[in-house]
């Protein structure tokens, strides 16, 4: 069978009397091998993590009254909410089926280039982000463990010394981790994506 059948026979609508025959017998469906359901799921996990750290950063903001603080966590705030929206706004372009008004290979191309894009975007505005994100949690765990205000932690040269170096340290740190998370959550549907888009285009030639 070739790989265009293969995603026919994934898009193909289940027999309404065998689905309902399944649902009276109680049996659960098998996992789906379609690697656009598994990306798009990743993406909701993806959207819901994004709202739960969109609330963390308003705890932080009204629990602290250091608007050194406040300022740094803001500005991680709506980072995070445009992250939330260009998740949710590829979420809904995300279909896992395949239109068919268009080519098999042609719509696998685009959704693979869709988040493909979505996560370079994601990974280039993040790098402005770590540095203000170390500065933030840095002001914040000075201050509170030292009991003084953020202008007399930071007056000290040592302690800019010391932030230098957390910037530093942090900043590569966070852009692995963020290559890692997109790799675990994404790197291997998007591999079998551009396997299928390989495999069409050979039969094609």
């Amino acid at each position: 069978m070739s790989i265009k059948e293969t995603w026919d026979d994934i898009n193909m609508p289940q027999d309404d009397e065998l689905s309902t025959m399944l649902k009276a017998s109680g049996l659960r469906r098998m996992p789906s091998n379609n690697p656009l359901e598994k990306i798009k799921r990743n993406l909701l996990i993806n959207i819901i993590l994004g709202i739960v750290i969109c609330l963390l950063y308003v705890v932080v903001i009204v629990y602290f009254q250091l608007w050194q603080v406040q300022i740094c966590m803001g500005i991680l705030f709506l980072f995070s909410v445009w992250a939330l929206y260009t998740a949710w706004v590829q979420y809904k372009r995300m279909n896992s089926t395949i239109s068919p008004s268009n080519p098999v290979i042609e719509e696998l191309k685009r959704h693979y280039h869709s988040i493909t894009e979505w996560m370079d975007t994601q990974k280039r505005v993040a790098l402005w982000i770590y540095p203000i994100s170390a500065l933030g949690g840095f002001m914040l765990g000075g201050a509170s463990g030292s009991g003084k205000s953020v202008a007399v932690f930071m007056s000290k040269p040592i302690v800019l010394l010391a932030l230098i170096i957390a910037i530093v340290i942090l900043v590569p740190a966070c852009w692995y981790l963020t290559n890692w998370m997109f790799k675990v959550s994404f790197g291997k549907h998007l591999k079998k994506l551009q396997d299928n888009i390989g495999a069409l285009e050979e039969e094609n030639l």
